[in-house]
């Protein structure tokens, strides 16, 4: 069945975990883009998907009436989170950062837009943006990483999230919107690669 195998290539790609190496050629693909508007937002999308966590969904949908700048955070309501349940992001450095320069987009160029992600590009200004796919697709292709989707973003932050130091699994899974920390769990074994590296640098024992 050809759109049974399609949708388990995409299920497959979704769920794959990216190496910080190839969201770093991600995000200097994107900044590569040709078109002066793509890289008026989409690297700071792909930032906002790795510093955060949310879906696209969420990203594309967000409105400038819920992130708040002063106490770095983010507002998803019900309706606009895949669970139904509202949830507060944090944003960290680089999160502000990012979202700092998407105001300054915003400022230039059509101050009242209510929307995070709206298009500069002449035919489609002041437009909310409904879709990364096609520059996703470039910039992938561009990094030259295997082929993914905007979602694996999302899984490479809660895993490098669940590794990082001083983790705390009910925070970790309350920022991103899991019911419970066995979700979140479940990312501490996504990266095998991990366990290696967890004991390759004991100390060595010299045997007399």
């Amino acid at each position: 069945n050809p759109v049974a195998g399609l949708r388990l290539q995409i299920e497959v790609a979704e769920a794959r975990c990216l190496t910080v190496e190839e969201v770093t050629k991600l995000v200097q693909s994107a900044y590569k883009a040709r078109s002066k508007h793509t890289r008026n937002y989409f690297p700071d999308f792909c930032l906002l998907g790795f510093y955060t966590g949310m879906r696209s969904g969420e990203l594309l949908n967000l409105e400038w009436n819920r992130v708040n700048l002063v106490d770095r955070t983010v507002t998803l309501r019900a309706e606009d989170t895949k669970g139904k349940r509202k949830r507060l992001v944090a944003l960290n450095g680089a999160a502000y950062e990012a979202l700092l320069r998407l105001r300054r987009v915003a400022q230039d160029n059509f101050p009242e837009t209510p929307w995070v992600f709206t298009h500069t590009r002449p035919r489609n200004k002041g437009e909310r943006i409904q879709s990364v796919q096609k520059v996703w697709g470039t910039a992938v292709e561009r990094a030259g990483i295997a082929w993914c989707t905007p979602h694996c973003l999302r899984h490479t932050h809660i895993t490098e999230a669940v590794h990082a130091e001083g983790a705390n699994l009910s925070d970790i899974a309350r920022g991103v919107g899991h019911r419970n920390t066995k979700t979140t769990e479940g990312y501490i074994h996504v990266a095998d690669d991990r366990l290696h590296n967890a004991v390759a640098n004991l100390p060595t024992i010299v045997r007399v």
